[in-house]
């Protein structure tokens, strides 16, 4: 994989060779997030037992749409940019960068509110008894502590794939693996 691709290799180099560059680190970044949920399963369900891992299924629906929420900003973000670079345009394209940084921490920072407020009535609301309420709820709550680097992450690692730079996009979601291991 070439570290140094660039947005204009794009309209440059055979469709294979971008088509191998682009989706390979796509799919070793997807099959380590997939590793991400199983190991957090692995350690909860060995750790703390089956109420955890019922908790831990409850929140699955809160988390995907946090993740949901950052990618949405970052695959209009990144189609924008890409945009932009195409057309030499990459003063505009920091501008874009500069909004999806900022957009993301308003989304991320209000979603995490309004979570914690109704955090319980939305468990309930999904099935949490009395029995798993508390460990959906704990770990919720250190989710939504973290949801604005989960946002970030999510929009960021969108551009720097548009933006040229797949090796780091798989970089970066490789150690955000690696940070969850540790």
């Amino acid at each position: 994989m070439n570290q140094k691709s660039s947005p204009h290799t794009l309209g440059h180099e055979s469709i294979g060779k971008l088509l191998l560059e682009y989706s390979l680190p796509a799919i070793v970044a997807m099959t380590a997030t997939s590793l991400y949920n199983v190991i957090d399963r692995i350690f909860i369900g060995q750790g703390v037992g089956p109420l955890a891992i019922s908790g831990l299924a409850l929140t699955l629906p809160l988390m995907n749409l946090g993740v949901a929420l950052g990618a949405l900003v970052g695959a209009g973000a990144a189609t924008l940019v890409s945009i932009r670079l195409g057309e030499k345009r990459g003063d505009e394209a920091s501008l874009i960068l500069g909004n999806t940084v900022v957009l993301n921490i308003i989304l991320s920072v209000a979603y995490s509110v309004i979570m914690l407020i109704f955090l319980d009535e939305i468990l309930y609301l999904f099935g949490a008894s009395d029995a798993t309420l508390p460990y959906a709820r704990e770990f919720m709550q250190i989710i939504l502590a973290g949801n604005v680097f989960l946002h970030s992450y999510m929009g960021l690692v969108n551009i720097m794939r548009a933006s040229g730079s797949p090796a780091k996009a798989m970089y970066t979601t490789l150690a955000t693996v690696g940070i969850n291991l540790i």
